[in-house]
């Protein structure tokens, strides 16, 4: 039962959950993604439908919130040394100084794959 779980136990469960949700999508077709998406705009503008003020007001507040705490995190986050404190909490996929691209430059000295950003050398 969920309720006797440690929270341990809860985290490796949402994780294995994850990695299955994660293959069974890496296997969808393109189709199947889209007819998905177009369910969960309907089911979203149903639900939505169907929610009281109350449950409207709640939503709108939590998600204006979650929009506050996300950018002032962008904002006073400067990634130098994050490596060695890593929060499983932020995701840091929505740092604009996350994205680095395809690894898909090639060094012309040892011919290894780099990022586009990475100094010339800094392989060999």
């Amino acid at each position: 039962m969920r309720v006797c779980e440690t929270p341990e136990q809860c985290d490796a469960r949402v994780e294995q959950s994850r990695l299955r949700m994660t293959a069974s999508r890496a296997l969808e077709t393109p189709e199947v993604r889209r007819d998905r998406h177009e369910e969960d705009i309907h089911r979203r503008v149903a639900s939505r439908a169907n929610e009281t003020t109350g449950q409207r007001e709640a939503r709108v507040e939590e998600n204006r919130v979650r929009i506050i705490q996300t950018r002032e995190l962008l904002q006073q986050s400067n990634l130098k040394l994050e490596v060695f404190k890593y929060d499983p909490q932020y995701d840091y996929q929505v740092h604009p100084n996350v994205c680095i691209g395809k690894m898909d430059i090639v060094c012309v000295h040892c011919s290894a794959k780099k990022f586009k950003g990475e100094s010339p050398g800094m392989c060999c």
